[in-house]
């Protein structure tokens, strides 16, 4: 039993494991009682399993979990009850004489004996003791186990916080410095200005606050990804209405490069939420665009197969740090020239977790002749049912 419960994960396993080992040894029905967040004993959650002592006393077993010390038959508390209870704390002493000063007790184990003069026998009551014992120390490495886990996730919260709170106030001085020497600037001297000045002051407090509203919304998309709170509204569509929409926009702002596109004709159509692969597509893009220069080349590839559709943003800039095409997609992961372009390194985060809501996936790559390459591949799902035309 020692092994066994040594080698268990969670609460309601290791119970399990000590009912099966204790009814057996003892031919005995056998119950582990555990206490709820307020401290108090309650009956277990789990289903039932064979020789599981069903409508064991709380009453004793709070009692017996309150003072530490085992109650019931065979005992000088409450000797007339049927059933023993014995606490599971796993402080020293605690096997035989119930918890000492300073022990911890951590449910409780209730037992009912087919023959009850069995337990009557020091060498028997002993035994149970060394079970509950056993049992005890497995409940305490779980819950030290749940502690260490918990204080984990902790630290890796605190992590991603501080990082975001790094990325947020890095991308953010640069911008609202722009904004605020140009609104200064129209503010104090605009009358002094011509029109051309005055048009550059304003398209520079234009494109940094879109930054602004680009970092922002990029970390309420990762949250609302990361929550579950995004489920994909899948709909057949056709990649072209797709590549094309998220081109209008791109295109469409001050300065835009154009974008080079090479589609099969025969591409057949993805069951996609449009609005999550536009966004998708659209990252992918705007990361090309920060770290290309500005006269690399940028296209849009797609490729289908039997098992996956494959739509691929390329270009022939630097490409990705050598070794670091997987670290691409790990928050905040900003390459090694991170002061040179502004983002909070979500963008390819969120394209993976787009992919992935999807139950596609997604990679990068550097290209043999200098460049990188983004790809990610969605299921093509079965062939939409074909529309039949109207009876003239």
């Amino acid at each position: 039993m020692s092994r066994e419960l040594a080698a268990t994960r969670g609460f309601d396993n290791i119970a399990a494991g000590a009912v099966r080992h204790t009814s057996e040894v003892f031919d005995a029905q056998v119950v582990v009682l555990l206490p709820d967040e307020a401290g108090r004993i309650c009956h277990p959650r789990a289903e039932a399993m064979h020789r599981s002592l069903r409508g064991a006393d709380l009453g004793v077993a709070q009692l017996v979990f309150t003072r530490g010390q085992k109650a019931g038959l065979g005992t000088d508390t409450l000797p007339g009850h049927d059933t023993i209870y014995l606490p599971l704390a796993a402080g020293p002493g605690a096997a035989r004489d119930g918890a000492e000063p300073g022990g911890s007790v951590r449910g409780v184990l209730a037992v009912l004996l087919a023959n009850p003069r069995r337990i009557l026998l020091p060498e028997q009551m002993h035994l149970l003791d060394t079970f509950a014992a056993q049992i005890a120390l497995a409940l305490e490495r779980a819950r030290l186990a749940d502690q260490a886990q918990d204080a984990a996730v902790s630290a890796e919260a605190e992590r991603l916080r501080n990082s975001l709170l790094s990325a947020i106030s890095h991308d953010l001085r640069t911008p609202l410095a722009v904004i605020a020497g140009s609104a200064s600037s129209l503010a104090e001297s605009g009358d002094r200005l011509d029109a051309p000045h005055r048009a550059e002051l304003a398209r520079a407090i234009y494109n940094e606050a879109r930054q602004m509203g680009d970092l922002v919304n990029n970390i309420l998309d990762m949250t609302r990804l990361e929550s579950g709170e995004v489920r994909p509204n899948l709909q057949w569509h056709s990649l072209e209405e797709i590549v094309g929409s998220v081109l209008g926009r791109v295109e469409a702002r001050p300065g835009a490069r154009k974008i080079g596109v090479r589609l099969p004709p025969d591409l057949p159509l993805i069951k996609l939420d449009a609005m999550l692969i536009e966004q998708l597509l659209t990252n992918l893009i705007e990361n090309s665009l920060k770290y290309a220069p500005a006269d690399a080349r940028i296209e849009i590839n797609a490729a289908a197969s039997r098992d996956a559709v494959s739509i691929a943003v390329v270009d022939n800039g630097p490409g990705f740090p050598p070794g670091d095409e997987a670290r691409v997609f790990d928050k905040f992961y900003r390459g090694r020239r991170e002061g040179a372009v502004v983002g909070a390194g979500l963008g390819l985060t969120i394209c993976s977790a787009i992919a992935q809501a999807h139950g596609g996936g997604i990679s990068a790559r550097n290209r043999p002749n200098g460049g990188a390459e983004v790809e990610f591949r969605l299921p093509p799902g079965e062939a939409p049912p074909a529309i039949e035309p109207e009876p003239a």
